[in-house]
């Protein structure tokens, strides 16, 4: 950050202590930090958003971007992720998802017919599909035997929707900037400290993804993460060859407007483990394009471009959202794709203490304490 900016900031921190609308401070510019800043905004707090990198610089800019409710932990998980969707829609003119639904296939015969069953039990929409079903919408696909469709799923370029909920939120986005310390008077966040001074803050968000951990240290608070790298590949762009997302035991891809494919490097990266990533980014791309290649036979595949980041996980695998102490509430969580705009509107309703509702109960930061 350059010092003409640090100045600015400094003299902004200055003047929102004396200015008497309320004040929210986010920490973090990617798309939990963008949809937190909106939703505050439009219920009138006045809202500055600090990132220490680009906005969507860490795990939005490298998102494949799935909205859906079909991968989940637990019923409330289930019901969350639903309710994350929902959320989707309601963003209306500023929303960016396409829902061009999911031809899923992970698994075959009995297992496929339980994991239906589950869903359905679950209220959400299944729709069952032969081989030569699976061929009339995908036709360069390699089909497979039978397969699901989950039509109220969806993507997002994650790191656009942060950037346009930022722009429509009308907050102050000041990028390059290092937060050192969240500042609590009281027992209540009070301001955020940073390289470049203290930005006062009747509300403090922190959405920081995988920093968030050391941000709240100091302040006693535990938040364990889970150590999950991830890596997404973009093919450079080919014919019309995928009218919907797919997920199979190939892996998860689709296709971008563009004509761009987009994969994770992991096959089934929603439920991937892996603490590190062992092999080079070359390798990686290779065996991905390899993959597809395999699902979509006579399809000129190149890799065109490689990006990875760290996705934030927290240590059950389940997301955090709550008050960790008054006047600081805690956002972070895998998927932030689908469970942004949600979270957004929960950070709002906390901030203007209406609480988070009932669906949130089971993830307050709180379950961490010792």
């Amino acid at each position: 950050m350059g010092v003409a900016s640090a100045m600015r900031l400094a003299a902004k921190a200055e003047a929102g202590q004396r200015c008497t609308m309320r004040r929210a401070a986010v920490i973090g510019a990617g798309l939990l930090g963008a949809a937190a800043a909106f939703h505050l905004a439009r219920g009138g707090w006045r809202v500055s958003v600090l990132s220490e990198g680009p906005v969507a610089g860490g795990a939005s800019g490298a998102s494949f971007g799935w909205i859906n409710a079909s991968f989940y932990h637990d019923p409330a998980h289930h019901r969350l992720r639903a309710e994350g969707i929902a959320a989707h829609h309601r963003l209306a003119a500023v929303g960016l998802a396409h829902w061009q639904g999911c031809i899923w296939h992970e698994t075959a015969g009995a297992q496929q017919a339980a994991f239906a069953a589950q869903l359905r039990a679950l209220g959400y929409p299944v729709e069952p599909l032969t081989r030569a079903e699976v061929a009339r919408r995908l036709p360069a696909l390699a089909a497979p035997e039978a397969a699901l469709f989950l039509p109220s799923e969806g993507a997002v370029d994650a790191a656009a929707q942060a950037a346009a909920l930022l722009q429509a939120s009308g907050a102050e986005v000041w990028t390059g900037v290092s937060v050192q310390a969240i500042a609590v008077d009281g027992g209540r966040a009070t301001a955020v400290v940073t390289a470049a001074g203290r930005v006062a803050a009747d509300c403090v968000v922190l959405a920081a993804g995988t920093g968030t951990p050391a941000l709240l240290a100091p302040l006693g608070i535990a938040l364990p993460m889970l150590a999950r790298p991830g890596v997404l590949v973009r093919t450079r762009p080919v014919r019309p060859v995928l009218a919907h997302i797919l997920c199979g035991p190939g892996g998860e891809v689709r296709q971008l407007p563009s004509g761009h494919l987009l994969a994770p490097a992991a096959v089934s990266h929603q439920g991937d483990s892996a603490e590190r990533i062992d092999q080079t980014p070359e390798a990686l791309a290779r065996a991905t394009v390899a993959r597809l290649a395999a699902l979509l036979p006579g399809t000129d595949l190149v890799a065109e471009w490689e990006g990875q980041a760290d996705r934030p996980v927290p240590g059950d695998g389940l997301p955090v959202l709550g008050e960790a102490l008054p006047g600081l509430i805690v956002a972070v969580m895998h998927s932030g794709v689908t469970l942004g705009p949600l979270a957004g509107e929960a950070v709002a309703a906390l901030a203007d203490g209406r609480g988070a509702g009932p669906l949130w109960a089971p993830f307050a930061p709180g379950r961490f304490a010792v």
